[in-house]
């Protein structure tokens, strides 16, 4: 029994799975078979608050656009001013635009280099609105940002778990890579819990954990705190030994990969020019365009990556997403220039963009912008995505939406059908998501196919 048979004949619908203590002492072995083929990468971006993607993509004409107006009201935006778009072949009897700011994506979407995942979210099990009603099960403490920004990092609403969805595919694939997860957007749950750390970095410093003095070679506290960690690298006390012998091998990771990081191109045409707590969005693409440029020196060469990037400012009660809303303008300039970057590093068809938020928001305004939702739509960027169309099931944004309960619309999409083939595409097979995803069964039918190849499944997934 290989490695990865074992990961599923121990691990599959374990509801408390959370990461694989007990495999850390196994040691290194050959790396998962790349039934993918060649290098690849996952980017994701999240737009942390909640995202009115409901003024991102919407009905450009007709009836449908004369609801959305009438239940958006002051917000709502002028169908002239909408970016038509050209879905290959979703078809609802409506047409649909992109907000007047989102220039690029909507060129990108007609290149088929951009995909809209429609009406996605967390869910239990697939509900209607009148199943919610009638008392189906629904994810604990819905609308409430930390929660369900939980639940879209660990891709299970049905369980409380401790790993998220990235650190479960990383110790399916190979749990001693330490460089399989990355983050320029901070610490967060999604690469958390596995046999190995998210690996934190920006444009030129390498951060391999809190401790500012540990990297500081001028002074003597940096060398106190080296002399510490080696002498606690034999220690008696398992712990001890494993804590200094874990920063000693992350102190030495992060002095190599500075090295590397120094040739890399600078990749200055990210802007920055925009106010947002945290790194700027342009800065955090840049850095992964940066680390991406030089895959090839990194140490052990992984032939399979995930990014974290955070865009921060989308809580939108007070600030409606208008026509001339900057976190859309922002968003689509970013993500534009760092697809330009891939094709200057030849990755367009190797590195897979996606983007993901707390909820959607209500569809119906407050009076000064729109509070907490449920459902929203996603995006898909990138060479290998089967762009320029429309997956899944737009709601109908009106009054009294029979989608909606309340103003917040219910997804159609769960957040394991989103995620799973951007997995099956790193070449999961259909028993590794099981692993990746434990509550995927929940959800049977094909898959979307917004990935190409196709990675289509029987209600079975077998």
């Amino acid at each position: 029994m290989d490695r990865r048979q074992f990961l599923r004949t121990s691990l599959l619908g374990a509801a408390g799975f959370s990461s694989l203590p007990a495999l850390l002492g196994l040691g290194r072995e050959a790396r998962a078979a790349d039934s993918g083929g060649g290098y690849k990468a996952l980017v994701c971006v999240l737009l942390e608050g909640g995202a009115d993607a409901f003024n991102m993509v919407v009905p450009k004409a007709g009836a449908a656009h004369a609801a959305y107006q009438a239940v958006r009201g002051g917000m709502a935006l002028e169908s002239a001013a909408l970016l038509g778009i050209s879905p290959a072949s979703y078809q609802d009897g409506a047409a649909y635009g992109f907000h007047p700011a989102m220039r690029r994506m909507q060129q990108m979407f007609n290149q088929g280099k951009l995909a809209v995942v429609a009406n996605t979210g967390t869910l239990v099990q697939p509900v209607t609105r009148a199943d919610v009603l009638n008392g189906a099960p629904v994810p604990n403490q819905l609308f409430s940002h930390n929660t369900q920004r939980d639940q879209w990092m660990t891709a299970n609403a049905a369980v409380q778990q401790k790993a998220g969805w990235a650190a479960r595919m990383a110790d399916v694939f190979d749990p001693d890579e330490p460089l399989f997860n990355l983050t320029s957007g901070g610490k967060n749950l999604m690469q958390q819990g596995g046999a190995q750390r998210a690996f934190e970095f920006d444009g030129g410093v390498i951060y391999a954990f809190d401790d500012y003095y540990a990297f500081r070679e001028d002074g003597a506290l940096g060398e106190t705190y080296r002399q510490l960690l080696q002498h606690n690298a034999g220690d008696a006390n398992r712990l001890s030994k494993a804590f200094a012998n874990s920063r000693i091998h992350t102190m030495e990771l992060s002095n190599a990969l500075s090295g590397i990081l120094d040739a890399a191109p600078d990749f200055n045409d990210f802007s920055t020019g925009v106010h947002e707590s945290g790194t700027p969005l342009g800065t955090q693409l840049r850095a992964v365009a940066r680390m991406l440029s030089v895959r090839e020196q990194l140490p052990g060469r992984p032939r399979r990556q995930v990014y974290f990037v955070n865009y921060h400012g989308w809580d939108t009660h007070n600030t409606p997403l208008d026509g001339a809303s900057h976190l859309v303008d922002y968003l689509d300039k970013s993500l534009g220039t760092f697809q330009d970057a891939l094709a200057q590093l030849g990755l367009e068809n190797q590195v897979t963009t996606f983007t993901c938020s707390d909820f959607g928001r209500a569809i119906v305004p407050n009076g000064a912008g729109t509070d907490h939702g449920w459902g929203g739509h996603a995006f898909v960027m990138g060479g290998a995505v089967k762009g320029g169309d429309i997956y899944g099931q737009m709601p109908q944004i009106r009054k009294d939406s029979p989608d909606a309960m309340d103003g917040r619309v219910v997804p159609t999409i769960s957040v394991e059908q989103y995620f799973s083939p951007l997995a099956a595409w790193f070449g999961a097979s259909p028993a590794d998501l099981d692993v990746i995803f434990p509550n995927l069964r929940s959800f049977p039918g094909a898959g979307l196919g917004f990935m190409d190849p196709d990675l289509i499944f029987s209600n079975g997934f077998e």
